[in-house]
């Protein structure tokens, strides 16, 4: 449960500190912030870890950072051209 937890915020203090939004401007917006959906993205890379590998403090911290770098380039990887 601990590592779940240091996954996200891992995910949360890397988007803080890289200047991504709090919260979206608009309520029904789907632009990426640091609420949503940066830790559930990291918690889900932590999940698939944790079933694949085994559960560590690494793949926990590598959760985190995959989760924030998902989040804050998902409008260039799934965004309109």
């Amino acid at each position: 449960m601990l590592l779940y937890v240091l996954s996200a915020i891992v995910s949360m203090g890397l988007a803080f500190l890289f200047k991504m939004p709090l919260k979206p401007r608009d309520k029904f917006s789907f632009e990426a912030s640091v609420i949503f959906p940066t830790p559930i993205l990291a918690l889900g890379f932590y999940a698939i870890f944790k079933h694949l590998f085994y559960p560590s403090l690494f793949f926990s911290v590598l959760a985190g950072i995959l989760g924030f770098l998902l989040s804050k380039y998902s409008d260039k990887l799934f965004g309109e051209s």
